[in-house]
Order: structure tokens, then C-alpha cells, then sequence
């Protein structure tokens, strides 16, 4: 990214954080018409908030996503010079939403869908539209993002599948390994004349 383009997004932020709550909105609310999965993981969480009043919130409500969405778009432009901590942050982000895959069948496709959404909300924002290179920026930042976070989500998803298959695998044997131990005793009553 060239230094224009980074002082281009920290510019337009500024301005765009002003609206950012009505613009995060917009965006999961066209995420969860375009994936009614999304709909769904924040339907049960939302319930689940009202029942649980629990410090710390867990943030998995849209409404805590939208200011987590804030605070992650402030980290990003703040750690725009350090990639290596960008990269970090984004990648964790994905990695935390990679149980949602086996729990609530939460897919990488839904990250390409949020990166398409987000940059066609931000860059049709007047302050965006106003400069190209706020708007080559802000392309690349996202299209950036929404490979790091597929990235980290597709690899912890991968680590999840193997613990679960390699559960699986445990309890196959654990259960073939307890009939096997039945069979012998019964061998072995069998064998044993009885008094």
C-alpha cells in the first residue's frame, strides 16, 4: 500500500467513523440477507444474551459485532505501518470464529460475502468516492482483510476438524477396545472350569 493510500484511509476513517454504527449496521444486516446462516448465529446469540447476563459479554450479538467491527477498523488504521501485528489481529479474528464452523455450520464463504458487502458499502460512501486512492485503499484493505480472516478461519477450522474426527476415532475405539475386553472375559469364563 502506498503511503497516499494509507493516509487516504486514516483520513476518510476519521470522517466515516462519524457513521460507522449506521454503516457496520448496514453491512450485517445485508449479511444476514445474503446468508441467512449469519441470521441464524445471531438469533441464538441474542437469545442466548438474554438469558445469560454474564460478565464479560461474549460479542456475539450484531450489536456487539458492530462495535467490534468499530474497534477492529481503529486497530487496523492505527497498526496500518506494522503488517506483521495487522496480519496477527486479522488472522485471530478468523481463528475465533472457526468453531462456529463445526457448531453452527458458519462457512470461509460467508468472510468472501462480508469483504463483497463491506466494500460495497464503504466505497459508496460520498467521503470514499471523493479521492481514487481512498477508494483503491479502501479496496485493497478490505480485499486484504477478507483473505487474512478466510485464512485464519480455514486453518483453526482444519484443527477443529481434526480434534473432532480424531475424538471420533477415540470413542470408535474406546468402544472397540470394550467389546474386545467382554469377548476375553467371556473367553475366559468359558475356559475357567467353574467349582
Amino acid at each position: 500500500m502506498t503511503f497516499s493510500q494509507k493516509q487516504a484511509l486514516m483520513t476518510t476513517w476519521r470522517i466515516l467513523k462519524t457513521q460507522a454504527n449506521t454503516l457496520a449496521r448496514k453491512i450485517f444486516t445485508d449479511l444476514e440477507i445474503a446468508s441467512p446462516k449469519v441470521k441464524d448465529i445471531f438469533y441464538k446469540a441474542a437469545l442466548v444474551d438474554c438469558f445469560v447476563n454474564k460478565e464479560p459479554k461474549r460479542g456475539a450479538t450484531m450489536d456487539d459485532h458492530i462495535k467490534l467491527l468499530i474497534q477492529f477498523f481503529d486497530d487496523l488504521i492505527a497498526n496500518i505501518e506494522c503488517e506483521t501485528t495487522t496480519i496477527s489481529m486479522i488472522k485471530q479474528v478468523g481463528q475465533q470464529h472457526a468453531i462456529l464452523s463445526q457448531t453452527c455450520g458458519f462457512h470461509s464463504d460467508i468472510w468472501e460475502k462480508l469483504g463483497e458487502i463491506a466494500m460495497e458499502k464503504i466505497c459508496s460512501t460520498d467521503i470514499v468516492q471523493k479521492t481514487r486512492e481512498a477508494g483503491r485503499a479502501w479496496r485493497c484493505i478490505i480485499a486484504f482483510v477478507t483473505d487474512e480472516l478466510r485464512c485464519g478461519f480455514d486453518g483453526e477450522s482444519r484443527v477443529f476438524s481434526r480434534r473432532s474426527s480424531a475424538e471420533h476415532l477415540f470413542e470408535e475405539n474406546n468402544e472397540d477396545l470394550c467389546q474386545k475386553l467382554q469377548q476375553m472375559r467371556m473367553d475366559y469364563t468359558s475356559t475357567v472350569p467353574m467349582n
